[in-house]
């Protein structure tokens, strides 16, 4: 047996005396298929096959995983979803309009020793300490969702369709335990991200945390950790929650009908709400509570008055959720039956015609409106005075509400005041200059405090920038250039437009253009690099091709890959790494295309050949850009299709750079040493929308970036217009965002939702002024122009 595929565990953790094991699981045939890998191909192998196995649950109908859907595997480069395919370990299938990659029944016989070792290396007392108990026992199924057992949101559900959705939207405390827990099992290997759908009815959940199989082992360790009287309060606690919002929820929509039939607790709490609901309802035949399956007979009287009531419920219901979240509920609660309902609203009757709805209610019978979670956009801009009660945001919410799409959340944030204070004159503030450390000085608020971006004391270093013209998003973006820079720090620009360069400071500046001098080939290989090999590279240009000419045929990208090879072949390069110091020709790869007998092939490509995209005089280093100073890249002469693919494929090798460099220790404590490169990209959009203007399609080089970079030492700042141009992963890996004055009214539209502002305040900022979100924190600030700094 080779020792690339040790090697390859090895690189993935797994200990030394699991590894002969492990090596074991893999069948005769497909070891010697990896024979021809690196041990760096392998991994990477090895490391999607466990993506698959994982993800798998993330499509599911019917409560069961289908598979993963192919836009998930985006950031894993086609070269080890093809050697997958070919040795049998995965397939893919069409479902629904989308095509699924799954995992074969011999792909599950060499995933699941891997995913037990996995299982068996997780810390479980480190995991219980610093989680929520509540948390394991809310996913362990003591109440049914859409989560348990398969995802868990990335971000917020946007409906309370299930118990746990509408937990999880009333009490942001309890999702963002929820996320940590996900969260660090995902960094253990025991979760990934991927695009959720429910097959049943085909909708996409958005981005979410796929768990595997053996999640419900995971549950049970971690719970047994836990005390066992604190265990069981939570877990009586939620049942009667649980009891509770399904009666609210019946009596709401008429859905649940069959919950309330087979739960004794759930009987019990439509009896003891219809006797609150009082003279809202006419009760038709009072039902014993112990009945074994018949729920009580109704009929609304005053829909209005039942509906006021229901509201009153919900907030009750919410208030004692978030009591026994925070604690104030000992494990001593009394028994729910002794529960005080609130008082009934004084609210009059209003007489009317009784419906006739005799009978058991059927489902969906009860057409109540939906009760609003917030108040209206045009409640919101007006100028109210501030509350005392913090927690009256909270309690407004309605857990019986039906889904609205993009709605508010106000019970989470503050809405910022439509009134800013105004900006101090600049003239009278103090501008520091750079420091030794990282902490990059942006402006001030409008209060003339200080505001630094710090970072190597945040999650993550990656920032967004939106903003119409004339906002002020090229000028923000020189000034961090120039703080960085200052503080010798590497930085590259990207810039589509020509206009990012900084007025001060050293500049090392590449026009890329027809016949240009400077160049980088992509297909050009490194012996220092183990991570570029003659198939990853060949595997990475085809599929930057793709992304870029979607209309681009799978055989015609074979054909492209095969000229490709044979070019390799040629020049005597193989997978030995003794034989990449030789040069691989672009201008060879021309010829060999040019004269290709499938005529489509040479129309797709011509652009690139007569730009001589990736041929010229001077190479442009890598090594270099990363020893220091501020490095731009200026696309702007090329077709834009051409700006992207260089774009796409030269972020790509700055990956492999830094991946052979290694991961950042972890525990640095120099917040400067966990940085070793800080990419700048102007106009994002062009590295994340496909042509076609969807904005759910992910472009792999943006989505890989800011999910895996960070722990290579890489900084994203990304600039764009609107919010929709960035999908829900890429926002929830971005620490810092900042919004600048919107160009018009559909940018201010679309951009308040997210930052919850009115939309006058998006249009009505001056240059250079924005809303900043670091963290939980929002503040108002004004950027201090590149003029006015010690730079």
């Amino acid at each position: 047996m080779s020792t690339d595929l040790p090697a390859a565990l090895r690189a993935l953790h797994y200990s030394e005396t699991d590894i002969p094991r492990l090596t074991e699981a893999f069948p005769p045939a497909v070891t010697e298929y990896l024979e021809d890998f690196s041990v760096q191909e392998i991994r990477d192998i090895v490391e999607t096959l466990l993506y698959v196995y994982i993800a798998q649950n993330s499509c599911y109908q019917q409560g069961r995983g289908q598979g993963v859907v192919e836009q998930s595997c985006f950031a894993y480069t086609a070269g080890p979803l093809f050697a997958l395919r070919e040795v049998g370990l995965i397939e893919e299938r069409s479902w629904h309009g989308m095509t699924i990659i799954r995992i074969t029944a011999a792909g599950e016989r060499v995933a699941l020793p891997l995913m037990d070792a996995r299982h068996r290396d997780l810390e479980i007392d480190t995991l219980v300490r610093y989680i929520h108990p509540a948390v394991p026992i809310l996913l362990a199924g003591t109440v049914k969702g859409s989560y348990v057992n398969k995802t868990f949101p990335a971000s917020l559900p946007e409906s309370e369709r299930t118990f746990v959705g509408f937990l999880l939207n009333n009490n942001p405390m309890l999702f963002e335990e929820c996320e940590q827990f996900a969260s660090r099992l995902r960094q253990a290997g025991c979760a990934v991200l991927a695009y959720a759908y429910d097959l049943d009815s085909c909708r996409a959940d958005g981005t979410a945390y796929a768990f595997p199989p053996e999640f419900t082992h995971i549950l049970k360790d971690v719970l047994e950790a836990i005390d066992p009287a604190v265990r069981d309060h939570y877990d009586q606690r939620f049942g009667e929650f649980y009891a509770r919002y399904t009666a609210l929820r019946f009596l709401a929509t008429g859905e649940d009908q069959d919950m309330i039939r087979s739960s004794a607790a759930g009987r019990r709490e439509l009896v003891r709400t219809l006797d609150y609901l009082g003279d809202a309802v006419y009760i038709l035949e009072h039902i014993p509570r112990n009945a074994e399956d018949t729920p009580a007979r109704f009929m609304i009287r005053d829909r209005a008055l039942c509906e006021t009531r229901l509201e009153e419920l919900g907030r009750v219901l919410m208030r004692e959720v978030a009591m026994v979240l925070d604690g104030e509920a000992g494990c001593g609660e009394a028994d729910s039956s002794a529960r005080d309902l609130p008082k009934p609203s004084s609210t009059a009757v209003i007489p009317g015609e009784i419906p006739d709805m005799g009978g058991d209610i059927p489902s969906g019978a009860m057409s109540v409106p939906d009760i609003p979670t917030v108040k209206e956009d045009a409640a919101v801009e007006e100028d109210e005075p501030e509350r005392e009660d913090a927690a009256a945001d909270v309690v407004e919410t309605a857990p019986v509400s039906t889904p609205t799409k993009n709605r508010k959340r106000n019970q989470q944030k503050a809405p910022l005041p439509e009134k800013k204070p105004p900006f101090m004159p600049a003239a009278d503030l103090p501008v520091p200059a750079p420091g030794d450390d990282l902490d990059v000085f942006l402006g001030y608020t409008g209060e003339g405090e200080i505001v630094r971006w710090s970072p190597g004391k945040l999650n993550n270093g990656h920032m967004i920038i939106l903003g119409g013209s004339g906002a002020g998003k090229t000028e923000t973006i020189r000034c961090i250039a120039g703080e960085l820079n200052a503080r010798q720090m590497p930085v590259v620009l990207l810039d589509f437009h020509g206009d990012m360069a900084a007025t001060s400071g050293a500049l090392r500046s590449y026009k890329i253009k027809e016949g240009s001098a400077y160049y980088f080939n992509p297909l050009e290989l490194d012996t220092d690099i183990d991570e570029i090999t003659p198939l990853r590279a060949t595997s990475d240009f085809v599929d930057a091709i793709s992304i870029n000419f979607p209309t681009l045929g799978i055989q015609q990208r074979r054909k492209i890959k095969n000229i490709i090879k044979d070019c390799y072949r040629m020049g005597g390069i193989t997978a030995d790494p003794e034989t990449w110091s030789r040069r691989l020709d672009f201008d060879d790869i021309e010829r060999e295309i040019m004269d290709c007998e499938d005529e489509a092939i040479p129309a797709y490509l011509e652009d690139i050949f007569d730009y001589k995209l990736f041929s010229g005089d001077e190479k442009i280093s890598i090594p270099t850009i990363l020893s220091g100073g501020v490095t731009h890249i200026n696309l702007n002469a090329l077709p834009e299709s051409l700006r992207y693919l260089f774009a796409d494929l030269f972020l790509r090798r700055i990956y492999y750079t830094l991946q052979a460099t290694g991961e950042i220790p972890r525990g640095t404590k120099d917040e400067k040493e966990k940085f070793r490169l800080f990419v700048i990209v102007d106009e994002a959009k062009l590295l994340v929308s496909q042509k076609s203007g969807s904005k759910t399609t992910v472009k792999a080089v943006l989505n890989k970036y800011a999910t895996e970079m960070r722990k290579f030492g890489v900084s994203l700042i990304l600039a764009s217009q609107l919010i929709a141009h960035f999908n829900e992963e890429i926002l929830a890996n971005i620490a810092v965002k900042f919004c600048m004055r919107a160009e018009n009214k559909k940018q201010a539209q679309e951009n308040a939702k997210f930052f919850e502002v009115g939309e006058a305040d998006l249009m009505n900022f001056q240059p250079g002024e924005g809303i900043l979100i670091i963290g939980s924190e929002r503040l108002n600030v004004r950027i201090v122009p590149a003029s006015e700094r010690h730079l």
